[in-house]
């Protein structure tokens, strides 16, 4: 019998989002693939799901880098002996922080894009092409309200977070009637809330 395997991108301390749905799915019976930036903090949570029985490893990806992406899937879609290719990729990649507007610079709101956005739109386009000629598989990305409305500060993250919204509503007009129910994809929005709901659900 073989396992399924999980990819879920953007994985940073264990109190996080990433973190908890790499639990979650791990109890599942996933393996994961725990990627993201800081090897320390993906180490952490691999380490974490190993002693509890799970299985998973670690991959250092830079989700605003093309080359990285693609190999993550590359890995992703050949696991290994007794594993699956992924069906279940999720995008959780982004930073956050208040910034006044008027000292907002040119290259903080694009670092803020190119990891909220453009990381996104790489992964989602990189897993349309491996699971849509499969014609199975789940694409998550994780949101926020800021998709939906600004707020003083927080420009450059609305801006991100929008954008990938569209991405993800692309993305789901376009396969969604060629998938059926064979294929999803989801935009899960606020993301506190459901790292709550993700360790309390029974």
């Amino acid at each position: 019998m073989t396992a399924p395997t999980a990819v879920v991108v953007g994985v940073g301390a264990e109190r996080g989002l990433g973190a908890a749905l790499c639990r979650r799915f791990a109890a599942e019976n996933y393996h994961l693939l725990v990627a993201g930036r800081t090897h320390e903090k993906i180490e952490r949570v691999v380490q974490t799901i190993c002693q509890t029985g799970g299985s998973a490893e670690s991959l250092i990806v830079d989700t605003t880098r093309e080359d990285d992406v693609v190999r993550l899937f590359d890995r992703a879609m050949a696991p290994g002996d007794g594993r699956e290719p992924s069906s279940l990729v999720v995008f959780n990649a982004g930073n956050n922080r208040r910034i006044d507007f008027r000292e907002l610079t040119a290259a903080q709101f694009e670092d803020f894009w190119r990891v909220g956005c453009f990381g996104g739109f790489l992964v989602g386009r990189e897993a349309a092409r491996r699971l849509v000629p499969l014609g199975r598989g789940t694409v998550i990305f994780t949101g926020a309200s800021a998709s939906l409305r600004g707020k003083p500060g927080f420009a450059h993250f609305a801006a991100a977070k929008a954008g990938l919204r569209m991405i993800a509503q692309s993305m789901a007009r376009e396969y969604g009637l060629w998938a059926s129910m064979s294929h999803t994809w989801w935009w899960m929005a606020p993301s506190m809330a459901i790292a709550s709901a993700i360790e309390c659900r029974p």
